[in-house]
């Protein structure tokens, strides 16, 4: 006779999953509604499709049914929801079978749900990057490739190559990442430098963002130290630049169109072709 879940597991009691196709429910989009995120509106997130896509939905998802309409209604997993609507299309074009979403039933009143969608969302605790970097190092060690890691870890390969060379870095290094000292771009830049470079490099970074108040600031002065190539310039930086004006001149249209185009203020590639094609006078 087969054994109890609980049995074999040696759980005290057990809830219902329930298995939903995405379509079926229901992700509010009314703002008055106690259950509105607007963070629906968002893009959905390409390397959530492609990991549900590979995996299905690991997390299961919390939905009530509404009374007076018999909605089932997302309270927390909308981004999940959204994510595997566009995993399925994809996987049917490839015939291959839809993933169905999990989901585990709350009942309560408006300001019940409200309150569960809201903790759901906020009270967590973010991995650390030296805490990704090992588990990505963990899950090479058991044969997955690096583009399973991509997949697994919602990022790019270079990305991945990145994290993990966190793990080479100095422990005076990886003890400024994880105190919050440097951040994540800095601490790379810093893992390509070999250890008393390192050492004297981060150095360098925390004496010269002393007395700065601000993250940016802070930052700024931090990349000034490790910058090892071309400075790259922040959006107000680049945004000053193309307000620029020299003796009364503005900027030379080409080099207009290009700044536009680096802020994604405009679609100004036609103009750009336009401008390189015609001839223009330089002022010597």
């Amino acid at each position: 006779m087969p054994k109890n879940s609980n049995d074999v597991y040696g759980a005290k009691s057990r809830s219902n999953v329930l298995l939903f196709d995405p379509e079926d429910l229901t992700i509010v989009k009314d703002p008055k509604h106690p259950l509105y995120d607007e963070r629906i509106h968002l893009p959905v997130d390409e390397a959530l499709v492609k990991n549900i896509m590979f995996q299905g939905i690991l997390e299961t998802i919390i939905f009530a049914k509404d009374g007076e309409t018999g909605d089932i209604m997302v309270v927390d997993g909308r981004q999940r929801v959204r994510a595997c609507k566009e995993a399925n299309k994809r996987l049917k074009a490839q015939g291959c079978e839809p993933v169905l979403v999990p989901g585990m039933p709350r009942r309560g009143d408006a300001a019940a749900l409200a309150g569960v969608m809201v903790s759901a969302n906020e009270i967590r605790q973010d991995d650390t990057p030296l805490g990704r970097a090992k588990k990505m190092q963990r899950l090479l060690d058991f044969g997955k490739s690096e583009h399973d890691l991509g997949i697994l870890f919602g990022c790019s390969k270079p990305t991945v190559k990145s994290t993990l060379a966190l793990l080479e870095c100095s422990a005076a290094v990886k003890t400024a990442i994880e105190n919050g000292k440097i951040g994540i771009t800095h601490a790379y830049q810093l893992a390509k430098m070999d250890v008393p470079k390192q050492k004297e490099t981060l150095d360098k970074m925390l004496k010269a963002a002393e007395g700065e108040t601000g993250r940016n600031k802070r930052g700024k002065k931090m990349r000034e130290v490790v910058q090892t190539g071309p400075v790259m310039r922040t959006r107000a930086e680049v945004s000053a630049m193309l307000a620029l004006k020299v003796d009364g001149v503005s900027l030379h249209p080409v080099a207009k169109a290009t700044l536009e185009w680096v802020l994604g203020i405009s679609d100004n590639e036609r103009t750009f072709q336009n401008e390189t094609s015609q001839p223009h006078v330089m002022a010597g």
